[in-house]
């Protein structure tokens, strides 16, 4: 209540503002025009504007900036509901991958490369873990959304700079790790030598995954000693 009350003032003084008489404020509020002047007549704005920002961090849907011009509102509202759409498109392919599993003898498969990146790929298979895994990202990233104002404010769900690791970041797909590249494969590496040879083996498949663009073999390796 207490929330909904800072809410209603903030919007009954960002009226005032934009010149909006008390009287149409007051019908929009179901208020009298005495309460609604009295409310309005000493709410200082620093004060609000930092009751915003506890309205936020609550999850409370933000009303608008008194400081901030229309345009600038539209486009970092615009550019949510994009991501927001885009979001959408993820429920649906993995509500496709589903239907998919249930009704056809071998599952799909996804490539973890960007289109950009053709003819190269790298394909995965997709399974109830991955949808699963799909699903609790796009949930996690849906929440941020819907409390940002502009993409600017976004940190989890933000878009990487970088066109492969944010097509990873969005299936899911954490990177590969040395140790779990081994035991998945059965690659030994109880030797210096077969480490050398391990080593090179996962920068490779890093490579193909497109997590680094240096060459499997001629990149460092720990397990060889340095030549100057």
């Amino acid at each position: 209540m207490e929330q909904a009350e800072r809410e209603r003032l903030w919007a009954l003084v960002a009226a005032r503002a934009e010149g909006v008489s008390v009287r149409k404020a007051a019908e929009a509020a179901g208020l009298s025009p005495t309460r609604v002047h009295q409310l309005t007549r000493d709410a200082a704005v620093d004060v609000l504007d930092a009751e915003l920002g506890e309205l936020r961090t609550a999850g409370w849907p933000a009303p608008e900036d008194l400081d901030a011009g229309d345009d600038a509102e539209l486009v970092g509202r615009a550019a949510v509901a994009e991501r927001l759409v885009d979001e959408a498109g993820w429920i649906l392919q993995c509500a496709q991958w589903v239907e998919h599993l249930r009704q056809e003898s071998f599952p799909p498969v996804v490539n973890l490369r960007p289109e950009a990146d053709f003819p190269d790929r790298h394909a995965v298979v997709v399974d109830l873990a991955r949808v699963a895994a799909v699903l609790r990202r796009v949930a996690f990233d849906v929440e941020e959304l819907a409390r940002a104002r502009t993409v600017e404010d976004l940190d989890t769900a933000r878009v990487r700079d970088e066109p492969r690791a944010e097509r990873r970041r969005r299936l899911a797909e954490p990177d590969l790790g040395y140790a779990e590249f081994c035991a998945r494969t059965g690659t030994p590496a109880q030797s210096i030598r077969q480490g050398a040879d391990a080593w090179t083996a996962y920068q490779a498949e890093r490579h193909r995954r497109g997590e680094t663009d240096q060459n499997p073999y001629t990149a460092y390796n720990p397990f060889r000693p340095r030549r100057d």
